[in-house]
């Protein structure tokens, strides 16, 4: 469990939309990049993500102050897909390599702002499930395992980074941003399924074991890009069961926690 400061803790402040944003951005961009062959563009790339995925965040957020009625998870994916569409467009103007792909390009964009839509709208609204309870016992605000969300990231990306042990610079970015995004799946794999068995001790080795497809599939996407010292896949396997379990362990101290 790591310390964040407490702007953090709450999934629907500013800084953490922002992160959320930047987090999907460049997440699902280096997953393209690598997926399509174009990796040596991620020096080009991630900063035009990031760039978007920050002026997306003040059109969302805007979106979902005036339209109060764009609550819902389907009006978020609609508001994230059609955002992500037209500045998609305008990074076709930036970079001669997405505008030769105008489909691939506005399609990678529409399937990366309709998740970030999504989420900005799950967390808005949860918190406010959250915030709404705690007023209405008159107590604090305390939004429990929740304010961890951003913990999985971190192990995704550690446990990457360990196994495929790269020795490049943008190895090392791309191996750590596509551990980061298994960290995300593990996360909702602790959070909507292994919930359901209270993140029990036997939900660790359950998490650890969900883990290795995914894990086999990241590796095969940066054998090239990364060069572990493992074979790639079982390299992904590893990381992918590493990550898995990690989360589900700190799943399980937190919910332990909250029955105390």
């Amino acid at each position: 469990m790591l310390p964040l400061p407490r702007s953090l803790t709450r999934r629907s402040s500013w800084p953490s939309s922002f992160t959320t944003a930047l987090i999907g951005w460049n997440g699902l961009t280096t997953v393209a990049a690598l997926a399509f062959g174009r990796a040596p563009l991620l020096g080009t790339l991630l900063p035009i993500a990031s760039a978007l995925a920050v002026i997306q965040v003040a059109a969302l957020r805007a979106c979902l102050h005036f339209a109060r009625r764009t609550r819902g998870l389907v009006g978020g994916a609609v508001v994230g897909t059609v955002t992500a569409l037209l500045l998609g467009a305008a990074a076709m103007a930036r970079v001669p390599d997405l505008a030769r792909h105008p489909v691939i390009t506005l399609l990678m964009a529409a399937y990366i702002g309709a998740p970030v839509g999504v989420f900005l709208s799950y967390f808005r609204r949860d918190d406010a499930r959250i915030e709404a309870a705690a007023a209405a016992q008159g107590r604090l605000v305390d939004y429990g395992r929740d304010a961890h969300w951003l913990d999985p990231f971190v192990y995704g990306a550690a446990a990457f980074l360990i196994i495929f042990a790269p020795r490049e610079l943008w190895s090392g970015v791309s191996t750590a941003i596509v551990g980061a995004m298994v960290g995300v799946v593990a996360a909702g794999v602790s959070h909507f399924f292994l919930s359901r068995l209270d993140n029990a001790p036997i939900s660790i080795p359950i998490a650890a074991v969900a883990g290795i497809p995914l894990g086999a599939a990241t590796g095969f996407l940066l054998r090239a890009a990364a060069h572990p010292p493992l074979p790639a896949p079982v390299a992904g396997v590893i990381a992918g069961a590493l990550c898995f379990a990690i989360t589900a362990t700190v799943g399980h101290r937190l919910a332990a926690r909250e029955v105390r």
